[in-house]
């Protein structure tokens, strides 16, 4: 029973702390420009990139997905206090680089939630594209893709269209089912 009980309590805590998590204080005037700024760790290139704070709901994939049209595009939804997260992403390290290759551009979307130190600590070690959304622009996105918890793939093909997710039930999937799908999307 108390192993229930505590189980409950982690699943509601991980719930209440996700996605959906928002902050009022979010500035949705600015109109800064997407910028990217490489940050190096030892060989590793990770590029943070922003979106303008005021892009909001539907949008905010767009926006994103407009810098890497006719590409096929793997987004992770994460956080840096997600283990599972954390677990995930030196899972797929072992497929990204030959992925990267041909042509796979691996993303990496986190929220506020995610302390910005952190979050710059821990990208440096993430090879690929980072975007940190306002609190506000996080908990749309994730109502708009139906992103129940994290973390959550998006796979977007050359053409822009979904090839692959799992936005819906979270988790990772496995590197083999990323693998497969990426490859396929590829070939298109």
């Amino acid at each position: 029973m108390k192993k229930t009980l505590l189980l409950i309590a982690i699943a509601a805590t991980t719930f209440a702390f996700g996605c959906a998590k928002k902050s009022a204080s979010a500035d949705t005037n600015s109109t800064e420009n997407v910028t990217a700024a490489p940050v190096q760790a030892d060989s590793v290139k990770s590029v943070v990139r922003s979106i303008p704070t005021n892009v909001s709901g539907a949008d905010i994939l767009t926006t994103i997905a407009s810098n890497y049209k006719g590409k096929v595009v793997l987004f992770d939804f994460w956080a840096t206090w997600c283990g599972p997260c954390r677990m995930a992403m030196k899972q797929i390290d072992d497929i990204k680089p030959e992925l990267a290759k041909k042509g796979c551009v691996f993303v990496y979307v986190a929220g506020e939630n995610s302390p910005e130190e952190t979050w710059n600590k821990m990208i440096a070690g993430i090879e690929g594209e980072h975007y940190r959304l306002t609190d506000k622009q996080w908990g749309e996105l994730c109502r708009h893709l139906n992103i129940p918890g994290i973390p959550a793939y998006l796979l977007l093909g050359k053409d822009g269209k979904r090839a692959y997710d799992n936005l819906s039930e979270g988790g990772y999937p496995g590197s083999q089912i990323l693998q497969n799908n990426i490859e396929v999307a590829l070939t298109k």
